[in-house]
């Protein structure tokens, strides 16, 4: 009723505004041609007014529309178009938002190698602009990415920034993580002495932060780097420590799979 109302007394401003949150309704909700169709008309209107900032999120939306109709290339092209404006225009998060989801798109079409160029560029424009959350969000990606092209080398650094990152913002389960995924890569790499100071760091760092799972986890891993080691008799204690705790906050999965390891 208010909608009709404003355009009959032309498109003005209002109209827009109430035309555009009928429209992002309509996106929620999956009506994607209603939705399109008003965002059209929404983008003519910035067009008429040399709006550049609402035409680049019109194009922003028309990139998130796409994708969640599958259409990849054209998800690609609309998001192109707004992150060209948003960066002659200096609007940095909103751009770092287009290159991610131009990034997202390129690994749903399994074109990994172009996905990798954009989240680089993407990781560099955050760390540029102090942006950690999304710089984790980028390393994320390209720890996906080259986990999949099996460049453990690569990913090594990538957890080792990503490390960084989770200190820098003190997300303690992100720093545990970090130094598990760290400790797993010197293991697949038989570096098992280096393996264990990293398992040994994160299960620490679980200690201090009271995370029973994650202390359960980190002494599992300790024990089996152990065990590889030949360190038996220290391993079997690591295990024993992992039980006690499992058992104690009655974790039974985790004390199948320990009793089955002893």
């Amino acid at each position: 009723m208010i909608l009709k109302q404003l355009e009959e007394n032309g498109k003005t401003s209002n109209y827009i505004g109430e035309l555009s949150d009928l429209a992002f309704l309509q996106l929620e909700i999956e009506k994607f041609d209603d939705s399109e169709k008003n965002f059209l008309i929404c983008l003519k209107h910035f067009k008429k007014q040399k709006d550049r900032l609402g035409q680049a999120a019109v194009f922003g939306i028309f990139g998130t529309l796409y994708f969640k109709k599958d259409e990849y290339e054209k998800s690609i092209d609309f998001y192109q178009k707004a992150s060209d404006i948003y960066d002659e225009l200096k609007q940095i998060p909103e751009l770092i938002t287009c290159l991610k989801g131009i990034g997202n798109n390129y690994i749903k079409l399994n074109k990994l190698d172009e996905a990798c160029d954009i989240f680089l560029e993407c990781s560099s424009v955050c760390s540029d602009n102090n942006d950690v959350y999304n710089l984790l969000d980028c390393l994320g990606n390209l720890v996906y990415i080259y986990e999949k092209q099996e460049k453990w080398e690569i990913l090594y650094e990538l957890y080792k920034k990503s490390l960084k990152a989770f200190k820098e913002i003190g997300d303690n389960k992100g720093i545990i993580v970090s130094y598990f995924n760290l400790g797993i890569l010197q293991k697949k790499s038989n570096k098992l002495d280096d393996a264990l100071r990293y398992f040994k760091k994160g299960t620490n760092f679980a200690i201090e932060a009271n995370y029973a799972e994650f202390i359960i986890k980190g002494l599992g891993y300790v024990g089996e780097n152990l065990f590889y080691q030949g360190r038996i008799k220290e391993a079997k204690e690591q295990y024993i420590k992992a039980l006690y705790l499992a058992d104690s906050i009655e974790l039974k999965n985790a004390i199948l799979q320990i009793n089955v390891l002893l």
